[in-house]
């Protein structure tokens, strides 16, 4: 047993005896060649690009010939001292990775949360650690993350090694023991450290081995299903089996894949409990950029290494909004024809809608969103009204000059196309009944199925447009709205709209008239950069007079899809699939498609909308779409909704929400707002007994404008009086507003580190 002067010896010594990098500035990233010696957290940054493919080489390993593009035989590092001495740990992750492109996969799904990270960039010439405990008892980091052992070719006979030394292992090894600290390692070989053995390097191109959770009892939070496999399609991996069952524990398998060589399940990954110094490991590389099989796998090391105890929350946000209601569009396919949706189409959606709620997770409320244009319904009624039961009938104007995509107009610019008259909404509800569109929405059963915006009256494009005609293009929609009943809505979102075409963005004259009439959020398009946030994927973009015109207006992103806006029919949207987005294939590879990308982006906790129109409900004259084996008569967005939903539920037991469009923009914000207050989590731990016994919450100043999720993976003795959350089969989360003191929470039963 270590004294008292030795162990301190220790733990200084080790710890505190270099120079450190800082983050640079709103980035969370330690770079090289920055040494300053304060620690910082994160500011959450956006992916930098994709990262590089590492070759892979030939090793001999145990008799046998296996291509690898990492460490295969690790540097001995000694053996840490058993001693535990924290009372206090921030859990604050470090995450250790090669460059800031591989730093994604580990730091994305972290962001996601909302849990504060900070990133240790390793080049090949190494670097040093940063200050991993500010005493003998203060620790600086809850856990640590290291991608692909930080490993580089070092060519000739060194071949892949870490560029951390012998010694910053043994000073990370350390500071696990001595703080309770959990690590994870991504994309390694197995190998003795790990208590298993290699059967080999996997898969070449064409050669698929699915994956998937075996074993969630380390990380019961997770709410990942077991046995559910996925792709590792460009994951290179190497199938393992255990040879030191003391030290080592399976909770990831590969399957069988008799062509590839391997004729049984084996081992993807394991936890190790090491002496008391615990670590999982993933023998498969992470790619939370492109792979949804790791965005997948990530929550079961996030969960595992947070032991589910962290500041931030878990949501899936499943948003989609359905545009151009009332209007009649132009189909790309077959030429020259149109579709308006019709009441049947609507009614089967809304059947349709509840049972779809039926088979989700427990605690779900997902709905559509519909964005509305009035002139569609005057239209439908002036086309068969009798007389001038519709006045003088719908506004119509010239055709629109098209503008580039990210055109900047001067303030001030442009010619009205609205008519100077009427300067009022002046259609009487004898117009705006004749359209059964309309009377059907009349039916609060049928109205309040869904959530309800203004997608602006008669959808002028508005990136030339002026401040006279966008303010008309408001108003007028807010009185018909207003008019027809739908403002009452239960769902109703009187501050926000979809822009048409999502444009004017770069329009000063249009965001002031939006504003002017009350509009103060709107969606973008996430195909489009400069309309997302370039700090924060996470965070709405607010407008600026350099780059929009006027200032203030909050852009939320929102997600295009395959599904596109002038189509009614698969055929259709497969045809302009391949001709305008380099598609290939059918129906089925285009779902496909579909289906690895928007998992991606919900089960990365994207909270960012998906964009629909109008023409994408039509049921009535839709054919049979076949998902998971089930054929079914489906129009474009109920097979969407089907592929994607079921994947998701088919791998997590998580609730999916849906929010009206003001309230999402409300949680875009406070995410924006909350991280601009830097929360911090604290473990409150006790090294008698090697436990969590409670967390501390802190801000800058203790205040901030928005609550401050945390999440427990049981309770706490005294929730103090703040909101608490618990949906369907989630973890509790308290929503905690800091006003002046840090606030402190007892948990109803202390965790084991």
């Amino acid at each position: 047993m270590l004294n008292n002067t030795l162990f301190k010896a220790i733990i200084l010594g080790v710890f505190l005896s270099t120079v450190f990098a800082h983050p640079r500035p709103g980035l969370g990233i330690i770079a090289a060649s920055e040494t300053v010696a304060e620690e910082g957290t994160h500011l959450a940054v956006r992916r930098v690009g994709r990262a590089p493919i590492i070759p892979t080489h030939p090793a001999n390993v145990d008799g046998k010939t296996i291509s690898t593009n990492t460490t295969v035989q690790a540097a001995a590092v000694p053996v840490p001292a058993a001693v535990v001495a924290a009372t206090s740990v921030k859990s604050t992750i470090l995450v250790i990775a090669r460059d800031t492109a591989s730093a994604y996969s580990g730091f994305s799904g972290l962001n996601g949360y909302g849990i504060p990270y900070q990133v240790l960039v390793v080049p090949q010439a190494g670097v040093a650690l940063p200050v991993l405990n500010s005493s003998v008892s203060i620790g600086n980091f809850g856990a640590i993350v290291v991608l692909s052992e930080v490993s580089y070719d070092y060519g000739g006979t060194t071949g892949f090694q870490s560029a951390l030394t012998a010694a910053q292992w043994a000073t990370l090894y350390q500071y696990q023991v001595s703080f309770g600290v959990r690590m994870v390692r991504l994309d390694v070989f197995p190998g003795p450290d790990f208590g298993a053995t290699a059967l080999g390097g996997c898969c070449n191109d064409g050669v698929e081995q699915l994956v998937s959770i075996s074993n969630t009892a380390a990380f019961p939070t997770s709410g990942i299903k077991t046995g559910a496999g996925v792709t590792t399609a460009g994951l290179w991996h190497y199938p393992a089996s255990i040879t030191n069952a003391s030290i080592a524990t399976e909770f990831a398998q590969f399957a069988a894949n008799s062509g590839a060589g391997f004729s049984s399940v084996s081992t993807a990954g394991v936890i190790n409990n090491i002496g008391g110094r615990q670590q999982m490991a993933f023998f498969i590389g992470f790619a939370t950029d492109w792979s949804y099989t790791s965005t997948f796998l990530q929550h079961a090391w996030i969960t595992w290494a947070t032991r589910g105890l962290y500041t931030g929350y878990r949501r899936i946000n499943l948003n989609t909004q359905v545009d151009d209601m009332f209007l009649e569009s132009d189909i790309y396919s077959p030429a020259g024809t149109t579709y308006r949706i019709t009441p049947a189409d609507l009614t089967q959606h809304v059947t349709w809608q509840a049972n779809v709620n039926s088979r989700m997770s427990a605690g779900s409320s997902w709905f559509l969103e519909i964005g509305h244009n009035g002139n569609g319904n005057i239209e439908a009624s002036d086309d068969i009204a009798i007389g001038t039961q519709c006045g003088t009938g719908p506004i119509e104007y010239p055709e629109q000059i098209d503008t580039p995509l990210e055109w900047v107009k001067p303030i001030g610019t442009g010619t009205n196309l609205w008519p100077a008259t009427p300067s009022t909404y002046p259609y009487t509800t004898t117009c705006t009944n004749i359209d059964s569109l309309k009377t059907w929405f009349a039916n609060t059963g049928n109205l309040n199925a869904f959530a309800h915006l203004s997608h602006t009256f008669t959808h002028e494009d508005e990136n030339n447009a002026t401040y006279f005609d966008v303010s008309r293009e408001i108003s007028w929609n807010q009185a018909w709205l207003k008019q027809v009943g739908i403002a009452a809505a239960t769902k109703f979102s009187p501050k926000g709209i979809i822009p048409p075409a999502i444009t004017g963005l770069h329009n000063g004259d249009a965001l002031r008239a939006w504003k002017d009439n009350g509009i103060v959020n709107v969606v973008g398009d996430n195909t489009r950069p400069v309309l997302m946030n370039q700090v924060n994927e996470m965070w709405p973009l607010i407008s600026t007079v350099a780059a929009n015109g006027y200032a203030g207006i909050q852009i939320n992103p929102r997600w295009a899809t395959n599904i596109y806006y002038n189509c009614q029919l698969p055929a259709c949207t497969v045809l302009e699939w391949i001709n305008t987005s380099a598609g290939s294939g059918d129906w089925t590879a285009l779902l496909a498609l579909e289906k690895a990308t928007n998992s991606r982006h919900l089960l990365g906790l994207h909270h960012d909308a998906f964009m629909f129109h109008q023409a994408n409900l039509n049921y009535v004259t839709a054919g049979q779409t076949t998902i998971n084996g089930v054929a079914a008569k489906l129009s474009l967005i109920q097979a969407w909704v089907e592929t994607v939903f079921q994947e998701v539920t088919r791998l997590v037991n998580w609730p999916i929400i849906s929010q009206k469009h003001d309230d999402f923009a409300t949680g875009f914000a406070n995410r924006m707002a909350r991280d601009g207050c830097n929360p911090t989590l604290t473990y409150v731990t006790s090294p008698s007994t090697k436990k969590i016994t409670g967390v501390t919450v802190t801000t800058t100043g203790n205040t901030c404008s928005a609550p401050i999720p945390v999440t427990v993976p049981g309770t706490v003795t005294n929730t103090q009086g703040f909101t608490t959350e618990k949906i369907g089969g989630d973890p509790l989360t308290i929503w905690v507003k800091m006003t002046g003191t840090p606030v402190t929470f007892t948990l109803s039963s202390a965790i084991p580190f």
